[in-house]
């Protein structure tokens, strides 16, 4: 596997599950912690969800070189989980996205870490990677303790920089598979949208 695979890829993985990096997931109450606004700048890539999602601003964390943000439905109501990881500058550089090269690739020992993150020993499935729009889009289910339905997960690069987004359903909540295709793919529209020149 080629070196942007093992460090670059890898560490945005790590880092895109809808759980807070040293935090639980976000919740209906953090959505209120601050009035919601519709998009958040992370370093030069502007953070913006689909239609009725926002970032919630007490989120935000800067976890190695990449910096981290959940968004919840505006409304502060009961919702779907996402979260965008946003890679330092460069991140992306020489890296070349393609549901080819990472379908293998996450058929690996190696590409099960990067998907379950470190220290967790819960057994993940992929079920789809797709090329869709400038990104890959996968869906996976997560198996541990607690059985998780799909979530999805979408790699692409904005401005020279590695974004990792993540849709998943709540904690003990289920998100119907064609609304989780429909919500990263409006998730990935939105990230292009808030960052065309």
């Amino acid at each position: 596997m080629s070196t942007w695979i093992s460090k670059a890829l890898v560490a945005a993985v790590l880092l895109s599950g809808c759980v807070a990096p040293g935090g639980g997931p976000a919740t209906s109450a953090d959505s209120t912690a601050a009035a919601p606004r519709s998009t958040i700048a992370l370093g030069t890539v502007k953070v913006a969800g689909p239609q009725g999602f926002c970032p919630v601003p007490s989120s935000r964390q800067r976890v190695g070189n990449a910096d981290f943000v959940a968004l919840a439905p505006c409304s502060g109501t009961q919702g779907a989980i996402l979260a965008a990881t946003i890679g330092e500058a460069g991140s992306a550089q020489g890296i070349r996205l393609s549901a080819a090269v990472l379908k293998p690739y996450f058929g690996t020992e190696e590409g099960q870490r990067a998907l379950r993150g470190e220290g967790n020993s819960d057994v993940i499935s992929v079920h789809e990677v797709q090329d869709q729009s400038g990104a890959v889009v996968l869906r996976l289910t997560r198996e541990g303790q607690t059985k998780v339905g799909d979530s999805w997960r979408a790699l692409m690069q904005v401005d020279g920089r590695l974004v990792t987004l993540s849709v998943r359903p709540r904690q003990g909540g289920s998100l119907p598979r064609q609304d989780g295709h429909r919500l990263i793919s409006r998730f990935v529209a939105a990230i292009r949208g808030a960052n065309r020149p």
